[in-house]
């Protein structure tokens, strides 16, 4: 087989073939497309669920959640021994609506539990952090010079979220 011009040509795929290929890419587009799909709407579709294991509550539970008409004031302090938690508890309590005014890391030996303490008498401002942290004992230590409303002393018990953080 030799054309015009002295070079010989290809043999031309036949059609059937290039129609079978044709088919087999877009089925295997399809299928990544409709899997990748599904992968995302997956992963919107489930919260983190509410649990007294230590995980934080469902983003969409109203009780997991400070108050919309009160400036609820929190102290975190990370009494776990493990770094870090302090910055995660207060990232997760923001955005939940806690106003989280100071964290940081208690010295001395590491808290097994974490321990919720309410200086200000507003036991429901208390009950809806735990509701938010997912775990913690709450405990009422009136101090009227205390600047916060709420300190939480982030224990071993406490799992953060498994989401990565923001910068």
């Amino acid at each position: 087989m030799s054309t015009s011009s002295g070079w010989p040509s290809m043999p031309a795929l036949d059609a059937p073939r290039r129609k079978r290929r044709g088919w087999l890419i877009l089925a295997l587009l399809a299928v990544v497309t409709l899997g990748a799909g599904a992968a995302w709407w997956q992963s919107k579709a489930t919260p983190i669920i509410a649990s007294a294991n230590g995980t934080m509550a469902a983003v969409d539970d109203s009780l997991a959640r400070a108050p919309s008409d009160s400036r609820v004031r929190v102290r975190v302090l990370n009494a776990s021994g493990t770094r870090g938690y302090a910055r995660r508890a207060t990232i997760e309590l923001r955005d939940r609506g806690f106003d989280v005014v100071e964290y940081d890391t208690e010295r001395g030996k590491p808290r097994n539990g974490t321990l919720i303490v309410s200086h200000t008498g507003h036991r429901d401002w208390a009950d809806r952090l735990q509701r938010a942290f997912g775990t913690g004992a709450i405990e009422e230590r009136p101090d009227s010079l205390r600047y916060v409303d709420l300190t939480i002393f982030v224990g071993r018990d406490w799992k953060p979220s498994t989401e990565t953080l923001r910068p």
